[in-house]
Parts: C-alpha cells; sequence; structure tokens
C-alpha cells in the first residue's frame, strides 16, 4: 500500500467518524430539545391541573353541604314531630 492509498483511506475514515459524530450530535440535540418541550409541556399540564382542582373543590365541599342540609332537614322534622306531640299532649284535657 502506498502511502498515497493510506493517506485516502485514512481520510475517508476520518470524514466517516466525522460524518458519523456530527449525527449522533444532531440526535442528542434533537433528543434533549424534546425532552425540554416535553417538560415544558408536562409543567402546563400540571398547573393546569392544579387549576381544575381548586375550581372543583366547591363541587365537592356543595356535596358536604348537601348532606349537611339533608341531616339538618331530618333533625328538624325530629323537631317538628315532638313539637306536634307536645302540642298534643298541652291541648288534651
Amino acid at each position: 500500500m502506498t502511502e498515497q492509498r493510506f493517506q485516502r483511506y485514512w481520510y475517508t475514515g476520518l470524514a466517516i467518524v466525522v460524518a458519523i459524530i456530527a449525527t449522533v450530535a444532531a440526535l442528542l440535540l434533537t433528543i434533549i430539545g424534546t425532552a425540554r418541550s416535553i417538560l415544558s409541556n408536562a409543567e402546563r399540564t400540571l398547573a393546569i391541573a392544579r387549576q381544575i382542582v381548586d375550581n372543583t373543590q366547591p363541587i365537592w365541599k356543595l356535596e358536604q353541604t348537601n348532606r349537611v342540609a339533608a341531616e339538618l332537614a331530618e333533625e328538624a322534622r325530629s323537631i317538628k314531630q315532638h313539637a306536634t306531640q307536645i302540642a298534643d299532649t298541652l291541648e288534651a284535657p
């Protein structure tokens, strides 16, 4: 193998290695950019999810309010029943 042929092979190999490294670097930069985009979207989604939780809290509190209102209504019926019994007893001769 002549020196000129050796240099040609060496430069060809070097060009191939540089092309591979450049491709890998480009892919790595693309992956990093995509990962940052995913992170940004995830952060925005999380912020929106927190807003949804905050906005739906009144619904859960309304359920609790309805439960307490039902208990109060039941107690009011009981009070009415007892008041009626007392009134009937007081009206009896």
